[in-house]
């Protein structure tokens, strides 16, 4: 399904575009990316149904991974603010799946990696309609 590229792409038309140098499933070894932004796509819960239509939510995790505590917490407050203002309109469509409407949680942190770095996180949470 990937609307995590959605979020992605939200992020790279904002200050974090660099962070987004490779795509990560999972926090790479700091030799790999030294302080990355994760995007974890959670599985898609069908809330409805209708005719050639259902609508469901999907939560998209954002991990921000940085060296020093507080730059990966006003880095993930700032990822955070910009999906909730971004203008989601021009690019709320991938294939059959298209976003209606999107909630953010709070940033918080989550922990500390095996090598060392600060991980704080935030849920994308995406109400979507998917064509069927």
């Amino acid at each position: 399904m990937q609307l995590s590229s959605l979020v992605a792409k939200a992020l790279m038309a904002g200050d974090f575009a660099s962070c987004f140098a490779s795509c990560f499933a999972s926090i790479p070894s700091a030799d790999v990316e030294p302080e990355p932004i994760v995007l974890r796509e959670g599985k898609f819960e069908r809330v409805s149904r209708t005719d050639g239509e259902e609508r469901g939510t999907v939560a998209v995790a954002v991990l921000v991974v940085r060296e020093v505590a507080a730059t990966a917490e006003a880095d993930a407050q700032a990822c955070e603010k910009w999906v909730r203002a971004y203008g989601w309109e021009p690019v709320a469509e991938n294939g059959s799946w298209r976003i209606v409407g999107l909630d953010t949680t709070a940033p918080a942190f989550k922990e500390r990696d095996g090598s060392g770095r600060f991980v704080w996180a935030f849920d994308v949470l995406l109400t979507v309609v998917r064509s069927i």
